[in-house]
C-alpha cells in the first residue's frame, strides 16, 4: 500500500496553514508545532527540505517565521512530496539513481506494470496543485 510519510503528512498541513496567510504574514514555526502537537525539531526538518526546494521562504528575527514561496496553483504535490522524501516511485527499482542493482533487472514479471502504475501515480500527483487541497 502507498502511504506517505509523516514527515510528507506535516509538510502538507504545514504548507496548507501557509495558504491560510494574509499577504506579508508570516507563520511562527514553534506556534504552529504547539497547535498542531507535532515536534518542533521534527518540524524544522521538514521546512529545512520545503525552503531548499524553493517552495517557502523564511524570514529572520523576533518575528520572523515561514510564508509560501510561490503562488498555491503553481506548487504541485508531486513536488510536495519530492522535496521531503525525494523521487515519487512505486518500487526502488524505478528510482533513478537507485543504489543497487535487482537480480531480476532483465527477467522481471512485474517491472511493466510497476512502470504504468508510476507512470499514472507521478502524472496524478503533478496535476494536484496546492491550491487543490484548501
Amino acid at each position: 500500500m502507498l502511504q506517505f510519510t509523516k514527515e510528507t503528512d506535516y509538510g502538507i498541513q504545514l504548507l496548507i496553514a501557509l495558504t491560510k496567510l494574509k499577504d506579508g504574514q508570516v507563520l511562527s514555526l514553534r506556534k504552529f508545532s504547539a497547535t498542531n502537537s507535532i515536534s518542533f525539531l521534527f518540524l524544522q526538518k521538514v521546512v529545512r527540505k520545503l525552503r531548499e526546494a524553493g517552495l517557502v521562504k523564511s524570514n529572520q528575527g523576533a518575528r520572523g517565521g515561514y510564508s509560501l514561496n510561490k503562488p498555491l496553483g503553481k506548487i504541485s504535490l508531486k513536488k510536495v512530496l519530492e522535496a521531503i522524501d525525494g523521487e515519487s516511485a512505486v518500487s526502488s527499482c524505478l528510482r533513478a539513481g537507485r543504489q543497487y542493482r535487482c537480480m531480476k533487472e532483465g527477467d522481471c514479471g512485474v517491472k511493466k506494470i510497476f512502470c504504468k502504475i508510476n507512470e499514472h501515480l507521478v502524472r496524478y500527483l503533478q496535476s494536484i496543485k496546492l491550491s487543490d487541497c484548501v
